[in-house]
């Protein structure tokens, strides 16, 4: 498992158990956010609620209900007090006929026990100074009447507006009257009361409540059901009594904070009181007519009713049935995962290696470097650098004699401007000979057979052969050269500016791990990661499905009666998130190598071990230079060269001998730097040359380009 595979998991994991939190601590900090302070809320949190049915002439069927509410007052800052609390009055349009209300009186309950009477405000307030005017100032109450409509500033709702408030409790009563709560029917009468939702119930800790029905309009037993809506219980107890109110019929409830609890979906306490049979009619007397005052309607309430309970029961049997559908989804993922290996493997040979080894002190072959980079981190999730790949290039053309690098001004760092390009090898002049040669036996009519001119550098060293890469890289700096020799400042502003040489170039690069693994006979075939990239694709995809499937449909109905669903988008997320992991970890293992090529990738992997974990650095037999030139050269591919540095300049005491491990410049940070800055520079103009091309545009050669490498070292 790699690290990044490790820590989305995690991340999966922890998303998870904050989920059901999260949400909640989200939307709290926004109700608590107003514009005075991240503190600043006044909360209602206890309520003492009493509503007297009234079923006489002109009286709309209402009720007039008292309240005690108690206020947690937290304003932030003690220049920006609370001025003014209010009491949502719920509006709403029930078969035609309008609920709305009257306010009666308003007044502040002291601790002592001792009362102040509000008295109305003729308007509603809206500037800072209404709150301390001696006209509108505190100690008023306002009812504004709504219906809703904040352009024209209608709300239903009753303000009182206090001598501001900091951090305490405070305690009003309030008495209004709601019409229009009672309905009547063809052969049903209903009492709806809607008495809080939403915002007003989210800090509830207590709420006490009686709904009194006059003896004379209450229904005789049998011919009423009464019944309770909200909460996370779906319902609320309720007592009843014919003595507790003299002269009424009285139905009680008393939910403490464990018996406030709320979700999205059942944000509200309400109740409802239904009559028929020969009292369908007792409490409606006096009720005005609505849209289906004359139509039958008790069937229908009563299948309302068993629908609402039945909520619970179909939300529980839905979670059931996810959570069943979410089983079979994961067994059927784990079983196609698994068969998927196996029709693979059905499909295609996988090589194993003939030989089994730790360590391997030699170098497998003379293959390019960025070859041997690819092949050993085929199987590995480790991206090849390509600043790496470039700057091992360019050592391996100094090892070899075709260039060297060295100081313009001694006196100076090394950095690109005081680097100089010098170019060992004429191949040229070699062609020329070559072709001389051959010439002159074709005059003497001499059978001309096949000639093996060796090549030597201007210093007298016998040269090696170049990898494709590295001819591609020397051809560069021979077209940029003047003199046979160029600064690396200058060498890099031609790779930014010469669009299609660069691209040339870097299309070459990009090709040769192909030409050379199909001509070498290390691949299979030309297109040898078919199957590690449809598989990692697919790994991902899951990955991807499993995050929306954890985090944002768990989001998305945490807050419906579904809840969690038993954790049932956990459970595929899970099944998910471990098929990726096994997608990811066999895809590593379908490289389409041929047997030698598994054979060259453990010797390089051998190598890469001894190179990387110290073992080099503890090595005590002589190691010839050559050998440590090539080290260094591999090792810079593999992005590991300061290791092998750091063993050079313990292990070799004669590297003084090796022109290239005896100047300073080929060991120093600097020279990765250049190599990387060069890596950029092939990136950009690559991609500039292909976005002309692709476009049909012409860009006239080039542009500004940038330079730079690295500094001193």
């Amino acid at each position: 498992m790699t690290r990044n595979t490790k820590i989305f998991l995690w991340f999966i994991v922890i998303a998870y158990i904050i989920l059901p939190l999260a949400g909640d601590f989200i939307e709290e900090l926004l109700n608590n956010e107003e514009s005075s302070g991240f503190n600043d809320y006044a909360r209602i949190t206890d309520v003492d609620y009493q509503a007297v049915l009234v079923d006489e002439p002109n009286q709309s069927g209402k009720l007039i209900i008292t309240e005690r509410l108690t206020y947690d007052v937290h304003a932030a800052s003690k220049d920006n007090l609370f001025w003014e609390l209010w009491r949502d009055l719920p509006e709403d349009y029930v078969d035609g006929l309008k609920v709305d209300y009257k306010v009666n009186y308003v007044k502040q309950i002291n601790k002592d026990g001792t009362e102040i009477s509000y008295t109305e405000s003729p308007k509603l307030y809206w500037e800072d100074y209404d709150y301390t005017s001696s006209i509108y100032g505190p100690g008023k109450w306002y009812h504004s009447k709504g219906p809703y409509n904040e352009d024209l500033a209608n709300y239903e709702c009753v303000f009182f507006y206090v001598d501001g408030l900091y951090r305490e409790q405070v305690t009003f009563e309030i008495q209004y009257e709601m019409n229009n709560a009672a309905l009547r029917y063809g052969d049903v009468s209903e009492l709806y009361i809607s008495m809080y939702s939403e915002d007003t119930i989210k800090y509830l800790n207590s709420f006490k409540g009686e709904i009194l029905i006059p003896n004379k309009d209450m229904p005789s037993k049998g011919n009423y059901l009464a019944h309770t809506y909200g909460t996370n219980a779906h319902s609320f107890k309720f007592t009843e009594s014919d003595h507790k109110n003299p002269g009424y019929y009285t139905f009680s409830f008393d939910l403490n904070k464990e018996d406030l609890k709320f979700k999205n979906y059942n944000e509200y306490l309400e109740f409802s009181l239904l009559s028929y049979n020969d009292d369908k009619h007792i409490f409606t007397d006096f009720a005005p007519r609505n849209y289906y005052y004359d139509d039958v309607y008790l069937e229908e309430a009563l299948e309302n009713i068993k629908e609402y309970d039945n909520l619970p029961i179909e939300a529980r049997n839905q979670k059931i049935a996810l959570f069943v559908i979410s089983i079979i989804s994961s067994i059927l993922i784990g079983v196609f995962v698994i068969t998927r290996d196996k029709r693979i493997k059905k499909k295609y040979i996988f090589y194993k290696p003939s030989l089994q080894l730790d360590y391997f002190r030699e170098i497998p072959t003379d293959i390019d470097p960025y070859f041997a980079a690819k092949l050993l981190f085929s199987k590995q999730n480790h991206k090849v650098d390509m600043g790496d790949i470039y700057a091992s290039i360019l050592l391996n053309l100094v090892r070899k004699g075709y260039i060297e690098l060295e100081r313009i001004d001694n006196t100076k760092a090394w950095n690109p401007n005081n680097v100089l390009i010098k170019i060992l090898y004429d191949q040229f002049t070699s062609e020329n000979i070559l072709n001389n040669i051959i010439h002159n036996k074709m005059e003497m009519n001499q059978n001309i057979q096949p000639i093996q001119v060796d090549k030597y550098n201007s210093n007298g060293k016998k040269l090696e052969d170049l990898s494709i890469n590295e001819k591609s890289y020397f051809n560069l700096i021979v077209k940029y050269a003047n003199n046979k020799s160029i600064t690396l400042k200058d060498f890099q502003n031609k790779i930014n500016h010469d669009y299609d040489s660069t691209d040339t170039f870097v299309t070459s690069v990009e090709n040769s791990i192909v030409n050379i693994g199909v001509s070498n006979s290390y691949f299979q075939k030309a297109n040898y990661l078919e199957v590690k990239d449809k598989t990692h694709r697919l790994s991902r995809t899951y990955l991807i499905t499993a995050f929306v499937l954890v985090i944002v449909c768990n989001f998305m109905i945490y807050h419906t009666r579904l809840d969690l669903a038993f954790g049932s988008f956990f459970v595929v997320g899970f099944t998910l998130i471990l098929s990726a992991i096994y997608l990811r970890k066999k895809g590593d293992e379908y490289i389409l190598l041929t047997q030698s090529g598994e054979d060259e990738y453990m010797k390089w992997y051998g190598l890469y071990k001894f190179l990387n974990d110290g073992t080099l650095m503890k090595e005590k037999t002589v190691i010839e230079l050559p050998l440590w030139e090539k080290y260094l050269v591999y090792a810079t591919a593999f992005g590991i060269s300061e290791k092998v540095i750091k063993a050079i300049e313990i292990n070799c005491p004669n590297m003084k001998d090796s022109v290239m491990l005896n100047n300073e410049y080929y060991r120093s940070r600097s020279f990765r730097t250049h190599s990387h800055s060069f890596g950029r520079s092939t990136r950009h103009a690559s991609k500039v040359s292909r976005s002309f091309h692709s476009s049909g545009s012409y860009y006239g050669g080039g542009g500004r380009g940038g330079g730079g490498g690295g500094g001193g070292h």
